[in-house]
């Protein structure tokens, strides 16, 4: 299994990260760039993923999809899908319950090529699928496992869609992210050391992130064991796509003066000008003084060039609006955390649209503290995913440190109407809060003679987007009946939040008491006298405490003042039929899984063709210059063969021009190269054989001599090898010699294009074989040199040999000690 890793998931551009043993590395894509454009590009039997869309998207504009994300789990009831419809160079429609779809041009295989409708979710597992095949190839293994990150204003359905989407892609998402915390993660984790003890006040740092489509700002808390967001705040409408959209407003306004021509009836001429505006903003961030600044393109619209300048002054002036936007977020998060200026001792900064002088002097001049850039703007989302996948990987131990995230917004639950009323710890409609902790988990309490519903829904509509809808689901709590005295069941349910950011009713248990059951009478024991079992030692020690399982009994608690039976506590886990308003259904997730592999089969099919068919271009133009007479494999083929292959190389080459060619099968290019290959291919291996073979015959020779000098050898160390073994070493060698010479003799014999009677491989095999008959004898060990006679063992005192023990070995004590101790009585029987 490969190493995790982190994805951060932005509107313009993806980077991903991977957690390795050394540390965190964001890896670049088969372009060897680090970021992968957020595009996806049909219209063909081809798709066109990251790089390759964004390579075509001038010439495929209509069909290539940017910004994904925007439009993941939205409704088309929503005012800003209604808005953006408008603008974009694809058509986008209304779907099923609600949904948004998206109209591509695609051919599928064995059809032609027609709109075809996409979710979101599907485009989203293309470029999924692109970004999991980028940290493969980084890996060399198969990498699912990763943490992606979503904008910290993302409600329950859009988080739900991105889980939809990698599940289609294949890919196992352990955790979705918030910008803001990952964010927080990179820059806290590394130095958790030196933050104040979980005793002690915190560190407050403040994040703020300007992206190409949102801002982000969130206040942190942080000790060494963990890091807090207290509060998070957003602007959706706020990015560095507004500022360029003012410019390009700007320039749009003088095209329609100067030329008569609305700028945005034409996409491709938008997305052209939309290139030039980009670099111009670049350029204006590097000036603190008023310059001007030109923008050419040429034949924007209708063969026309467009020629005009932008200011400075003229640029601040226009964004002033804008800039004074990117203040209200961090307006809010002190406004909800009531905490001081004074009170965050850092503020960083990251995002693309943050290199803007106009947006740091901003929070400069509010805040009255510098901003600060330690990190990189476009990888530290990344970065923090990845770190955040290595702790939640068991290959990987990172050091303890708890991650507290909080939400945006506030949810509420409603129930079906019931005898009793709802017990809530905490507020009593609104169970979590604005702010709340996550992931956290609330129980409430519900008294019933039957099942019913539980719904959940956003209490706030004005923290949404406008038409976006509140509702998040409903849950139906089944398995439900009146209680054993025939009034209502009491009913614990526990609903969380959890880590992803997403609603749920986790658990539902019917809560009864019962009366015990008579304790059966213990069997006298009988007396086993002596032999009975010692006690284990274990069995009085006391059990851990285990968690509840479903139908448990634990007895209740005896009334004060009073002998009365102890009742027990029954809970039984009661069915849940979950109902998520804005999901995809199981069904319809497989059902995209299987168009994406039946896609993804089409797209590497399609590959394998084109490179079969380079191939074929390949092998053409370089056979046909190699195997001319004044070519380098001239003097190596045949010329009756040369007049038949050249003008064959002429007729494919012409062929790979032609109609024909454009629907040909991978299996058509692969033989027209197997032909081609029966004439290149001998003339390739004689020229090939004619460098190696001279390097091989001195290998050859090496050996014989070297097995030749053994042979003959007095050296001492080989005075044990027989004269017979030496002679047929000998025997060997001029076998060998002679092989050579003749192999040698009747190849020079032979012309550079006639088919060749030795090749390198078996000239080295020759070798080799040599080796394996004359090493063994040449390795053969010396024999082992007899055993000294045992000196006989003397008598103390006079010297006199003693007797050997009776079954002992001669001259050595019985029992094979070293000897006997005076006084001891030899052993009996030498064995």
């Amino acid at each position: 299994m490969g190493f995790p890793w982190g994805l951060d998931l932005g509107s313009q551009n993806c980077v991903v990260a991977i957690a390795r043993k050394g540390g965190i590395d964001v890896i670049d894509n088969e372009a060897s760039s680090r970021k992968t454009p957020c595009m996806v590009g049909l219209g063909g039997r081809e798709r066109g993923l990251g790089e390759a869309a964004k390579s075509k998207i001038t010439s495929n504009i209509k069909n290539t999809v940017a910004d994904v994300k925007t439009l993941i789990g939205r409704k088309w009831s929503e005012t800003g899908v209604q808005q953006l419809a408008k603008t974009l160079p694809w058509e986008l429609k209304e779907g099923p319950n609600g949904g948004i779809l998206i109209s591509l041009m695609y051919e599928k295989e064995g059809d032609e090529c027609k709109k075809t409708d996409f979710t979101p979710e599907q485009i989203l597992a293309m470029l999924l699928v692109n970004l999991k095949q980028t940290a493969e190839n980084h890996n060399k293994s198969p990498s699912p496992d990763c943490v992606i990150s979503v904008p910290c204003f993302f409600n329950d359905s859009q988080r739900r869609a991105v889980l939809s989407a990698a599940e289609i892609a294949g890919v196992k998402c352990l955790r979705l992210m918030n910008d803001t915390a990952a964010t927080a993660l990179n820059w806290g984790l590394p130095k958790s050391m030196d933050f104040p003890d979980d005793t002690a006040a915190p560190k407050h740092v403040l994040f703020y992130d300007m992206g190409y489509t949102s801002t982000q700002c969130c206040l942190v808390a942080f000790t060494k064991t963990k890091m807090t967001v207290l509060a998070s705040a957003f602007d959706r409408e706020l990015g560095g796509r507004h500022f360029d959209r003012c410019m390009l407003d700007f320039f749009a306004e003088y095209w329609k003066t100067k030329a008569k021509l609305n700028l945005f009836d034409n996409p491709k001429s938008v997305f052209r000008l939309e290139t030039q505006v980009d670099k111009i903003k670049q350029q204006l961030s590097g000036y603190s003084s008023n310059t001007k600044l030109p923008c050419n393109v040429e034949c924007l619209q209708d063969d026309q060039d467009f020629h005009h300048s932008i200011e400075l002054d003229q640029w601040v002036e226009m964004t002033k609006p804008l800039v004074d936007r990117c203040l209200e977020p961090v307006k809010q998060v002190f406004a909800a955390t009531k905490l001081m200026f004074d009170q965050v001792e850092e503020v960083e900064v990251v995002g693309s649209a943050t290199r803007s002088p106009l947006v740091v002097n901003a929070l400069r001049d509010f805040l009255g503290k510098e901003p600060k850039r330690t990190m990189n703007s476009e990888e530290a989302v990344s970065k923090g995913c990845a770190l955040n996948a290595a702790m939640l990987s068991p290959n990987f131990k990172v050091r303890e440190f708890g991650i507290i995230d909080c939400t945006c917004y506030s949810v509420a639950l409603g129930w079906t109407p019931g005898a009793g009323e709802m017990e809530v710890e905490g507020k009593r409609d609104t169970v979590f809060g604005q702010y709340n902790v996550v992931p956290s988990a609330k129980l409430l309490t519900f008294m019933r003679t039957q099942g019913f519903d539980i719904t959940a829904a956003y209490s706030e509509p004005q923290e949404l987007t406008e038409g976006m809808p509140t509702e998040i689901g409903h849950w139906a709590v089944t398995g439900v009946g009146p209680a054993a005295d025939g009034g209502p069941s009491k009913i614990k349910v526990k609903v969380r939040m959890d880590a992803n950011g997403i609603f749920s009713v986790d658990t539902a248990q019917v809560v009864e008491e019962v009366e015990p059951e008579p304790a059966p009478e213990a069997p006298k024991e009988e007396d086993k006298g002596g032999d009975a079992a010692m006690p284990d030692a274990a069995a009085d020690a006391p059990a851990e405490a285990a968690p509840e399982p479903a139908g448990a009994e634990k007895e209740a608690a005896p009334a004060e003042g009073g002998e009365k039976k102890k009742k027990k506590v029954k809970k039984t886990d009661a069915p849940i039929l979950a109902c998520p308003s804005h999901a995809l259904v199981p069904d319809q997730v497989v059902e995209f899984k299987n168009a994406e592999m039946d896609m993804a089969t089409q797209d590497r099919q399609i590959r394998e063709l084109h490179e079969r068919k380079n191939d074929l271009e390949a092998y053409i133009y370089s056979m046909r210059d190699r195997c001319g007479e004044s070519g380098d494999l001239g003097a190596f083929i045949d010329p009756a063969d040369r007049e038949k292959f050249m003008p064959m190389l002429e007729e494919m080459e012409n062929w790979l021009y032609e109609d024909e060619s454009e629907h040909a099968q991978k299996s058509t290019f692969v033989a027209k190269l197997d032909s081609l290959k029966a004439y290149g291919g001998p003339c390739v291996e004689r020229a090939r054989e004619q460098e190696e073979r001279p390097e091989a015959f001195k290998e050859l020779l090496s050996q014989i001599e070297h097995f030749s000098a053994f042979a003959v050898t007095t050296e001492a160390q080989y005075e044990h090898i027989l004269q017979d073994d030496r002679d047929k070493v000998k025997g060997f060698c001029d076998q060998a010699i002679q092989w050579a010479n003749g192999k040698q003799a009747e190849q020079g014999a032979k012309k550079a294009y006639e088919p060749l009677c030795v090749t390198s491989a078996e000239i080295r095999q020759r070798a080799q074989q040599l080796s394996w008959d004359c090493n063994p004898i040449r390795n053969k060990p010396k024999p082992a040199p007899p055993k000294p006679a045992p000196e006989a063992a003397k008598e103390k005192g006079n010297g006199s040999p003693a007797p050997p023990s009776e079954g002992g070995a001669e001259g050595a004590p019985a029992g094979g000690e070293e000897g006997q101790k005076e006084g001891e009585a030899p052993a009996e029987g030498g064995g």
